[in-house]
């Protein structure tokens, strides 16, 4: 009878394993690779993500038509001993479901010890690239991008956009102020965030100074509330907006299924 209580209690202390196992997978080298949608009872690819053999997002494509191999905008990483020094992006600006019309750009960065502290954006004309504006990074004591300015290529000054924290690695809100006919910019709009417990995929899609705040969350955002602060005439001044996503987990603790205001998608990893 012993043994038989033994043997049980083996099998069950077994069972505990694999079912930890596979409730607390090993997410480390996990990387987001595909985003789609249903369409016609199939999987249509929308995004697609390729990285290097470091693990860093190497290129991002969003497609028009998957299966035609039409992109509508492609995004290139360029390395220098594992630092971000380059990125190249074409964006389809025809209306065209055949054909493309791509304008091309390239970011170069400045850097002071590991931070970029720098963006310079150029656009193609011809052969050449142009500079056409910069933006300035500034963080806080613990590393966080907290206020990116942007300037014209003479310097002259566009905005800024100032994010706040909480935490480790949580955007609360994030404010957008540009230069309009005030003589310093004034805010336009605030978008404040809150958040699920789980893993976030794009903290390896983007760089850290990218697309803020999912570069750089550790989680996904479940509702952004939102305020329009501009005057123009046609704009609602102080409207407050609500938009909420909604996800399904897999073993790692990342989204597989995402519903951002009943649009549906499949998030797929390597």
């Amino acid at each position: 009878m012993e043994r038989k209580l033994y043997i049980l209690a083996f099998i069950l202390f077994i069972f505990s394993c694999k079912k930890d196992r596979e409730i607390y997978r090993d997410a480390s080298d996990v990387k987001l690779q595909f985003v789609k949608t249903k369409a016609n009872g199939a999987d249509i690819v929308q995004e697609e993500n390729i990285y290097n053999e470091s693990g860093s997002i190497k290129t991002r494509i969003s497609y028009k038509d998957f299966t035609a191999g039409l992109v509508f905008s492609k995004t290139t990483y360029t390395y220098e001993k594992d630092k971000l020094i380059q990125i190249d992006e074409q964006v389809d600006f025809s209306s065209s479901s055949f054909g493309s019309n791509y304008q091309y750009s390239r970011s170069a960065f400045e850097y002071s010890g590991n931070r970029i502290i720098q963006r310079n954006h150029y656009l193609k004309t011809g052969d050449d690239y142009e500079l056409r504006s910069f933006t300035v990074f500034s963080y806080d004591d613990l590393g966080h991008p907290v206020k990116q300015t942007r300037y014209s290529a003479d310097g002259a000054l566009f905005g800024y956009t100032i994010f706040t924290y909480e935490g480790n690695n949580v955007v609360l809100s994030e404010e957008y102020y540009r230069n309009r006919f005030n003589p310093d910019p004034v805010l336009s709009f605030k978008h404040s965030y809150r958040y699920d417990n789980k893993r976030n995929p794009y903290r390896k899609v983007y760089h850290g100074i990218e697309n803020i705040p999912f570069s750089v969350n550790e989680n996904n955002i479940i509702e952004t509330a939102s305020v329009n602060y501009n005057n123009d005439p046609s704009s609602a001044q102080g409207v407050n907006s609500t938009s909420t996503t909604t996800y399904v987990y897999n073993s790692w603790g990342y989204p597989s299924l995402m519903n951002e205001n009943g649009n549906e998608f499949i998030l797929e990893y390597k």
